[in-house]
């Protein structure tokens, strides 16, 4: 029997998929995330969507759930991702995923300690991506 030491939660708003992360994830619970955020992005048609993912509950993760994460990163572009927040509590799990996943590195995505910050500054380049100004 698998025990979860993890839970999550995805909604979306106003071109905004909200994610909230809590615990320890493993393979398991990493790819029942993935299937949940790649199953409401899918239903979006490619139609363009910000990515708010609050990590800062977030208390540590195997390395195969960072190998799905990466899948996750690497995929969400084509998908009509236009900008991603993450909000993190403490530089452990932010240095971590940039040890795990060097792609970060080259992305067009930030790093927030407060959520308020993250969702304004989200919101503010969902509009320009989507509608911008000549």
């Amino acid at each position: 029997m698998t025990r979860n030491f993890s839970n999550s939660s995805i909604s979306y708003k106003d071109g905004v998929i909200t994610s909230t992360l809590h615990g320890i994830f493993n393979e398991s619970s990493a790819e029942e995330y993935k299937e949940q955020l790649f199953e409401l992005v899918m239903g979006l048609n490619k139609k363009p969507f910000a990515l708010l993912a609050d990590i800062s509950q977030v208390e540590g993760a195997t390395p195969e759930a960072f190998d799905i994460v990466k899948r996750i990163i690497n995929r969400l572009p084509e998908m009509g991702l236009v900008a991603k927040a993450y909000v993190y509590h403490g530089p452990v799990i932010r240095g971590i995923m940039f040890q795990r996943i060097p792609e970060l590195k080259r992305l067009d995505y930030l790093f927030f300690t407060d959520i308020d910050e993250a969702r304004l500054w989200l919101l503010q380049e969902y509009k320009h991506q989507c509608h911008p100004v000549y």
